[in-house]
């Protein structure tokens, strides 16, 4: 360190810090980092980094190591991966890990490596993934149930009215009938597209794109918005699980437009982009203040259109003014999509 002030910002840090040489080997730790990794200052200084990491990625751990002195930058750690790190006493926890370049007292080539413990935030992620996925399996039961149990029940009682005006010849008889049929027939269709936005058979059979048309039609046929669609495959990228939380972002963003903008249309944009998944949804309509619905305790839509975004790596924000549109834009790391797409 420098000066003081280097000093007691590296000893009160709220993350671990490591000093570590070019050969791998700690020269310095903090407070936080003895106290994460279980080992007094004296331990620390001189061990081998790889000793912190578990036995079974210190092969791959040796090689980032290597790699990362040839190309020094500041940059996190293990994109892609989920990291984890060894206590004294060979307990693991999962960490995240930013590093960065350090000239050493004599010049050396050191790096900073800052570590941060996140056992309460994967739990906390996992508990959420937990409550996203019975609320997919509760949607996918009530979709069931209503296309195989109240939709069947309405088409038999069609049938049955139909061969029920077969008996009757009397005008004003069957023109109430008729009336019963065609009302029976509309609950029938709500019934069928109710379940379809539950659960839309088109994401499993035909992908993103195709059930993003077929909630584009309902919201056209039953609201009168149009949707102006422009998506590029990203189904390759992403499990099953990860499409459905994509489908659900957007189907949030466009149910928003539907509720609030006060417009007959609305645009989508994905887009692979530098192995990203970028999209945004965006109206022309009336807007508002994002912060004011956080701060009034509204705005639960956003908060879940995020959390599910942060479950993928991602992440959503939303640009709007009153009278200037609003604009939900999204971020998916694709080498993030292919490990953790799923619920």
């Amino acid at each position: 360190m420098t000066s003081p002030n280097d000093q007691a910002i590296f000893e009160s840090s709220p993350d671990g810090i490591l000093l570590v040489d070019a050969s791998g080997v700690i020269r310095r730790a903090n407070a936080m980092a003895q106290k994460l990794f279980g080992y007094p200052a004296e331990a620390l200084h001189g061990m081998a980094v790889e000793q912190l990491v578990p036995p079974s990625a210190r092969g791959a751990h040796d090689e980032h190591r290597a790699r990362y002195q040839r190309a020094a930058a500041v940059r996190p750690m293990g994109i892609g991966m989920e990291l984890r790190a060894v206590r004294q006493g060979g307990v693991e926890f999962p960490v995240e890990i930013s590093l960065a370049p350090f000239e050493g007292p004599e010049g050396q080539d050191w790096t900073v490596a800052t570590v941060r413990d996140i056992s309460l935030h994967k739990r906390l992620r996992d508990f959420g993934a937990g409550a996203l996925r019975a609320s997919e399996d509760e949607r996918a039961r009530i979709a069931r149930d209503l296309h195989d149990d109240t939709a069947q029940r309405l088409a038999t009682v069609l049938v049955r009215l139909k061969l029920l005006e077969k008996d009757i010849d009397d005008p004003d008889t069957l023109q109430r009938l008729d009336d019963i049929r065609q009302a029976i027939t509309d609950t029938a269709d709500g019934v069928r597209r109710i379940a379809r936005g539950l659960r839309p058979p088109e994401l499993e059979d035909t992908g993103l794109e195709s059930a993003l048309r077929s909630h584009a039609r309902l919201l056209r046929e039953g609201r009168g918005v149009d949707v102006l669609l422009d998506v590029e495959p990203v189904d390759r990228l992403l499990t099953p699980d990860g499409t459905l939380i994509l489908y659900r972002i957007v189907q949030e963003a466009l149910n928003n437009v539907v509720r609030h903008a006060g417009v007959p249309q609305a645009r989508v944009r994905i887009r692979v982009e530098e192995e990203q998944i970028i999209g945004l949804v965006e109206d022309q309509g009336t807007g508002f203040f994002p912060q004011h619905l956080a701060l009034q305790g509204r705005g639960l839509g956003l908060l879940g259109m995020q959390e599910r975004a942060v479950m993928l790596g991602g992440d959503v924000r939303v640009e709007s003014l009153p009278g200037q549109g609003t604009r939900v834009r999204f971020r998916i790391p694709v080498e993030i999509a292919e490990e953790l797409g799923r619920v």
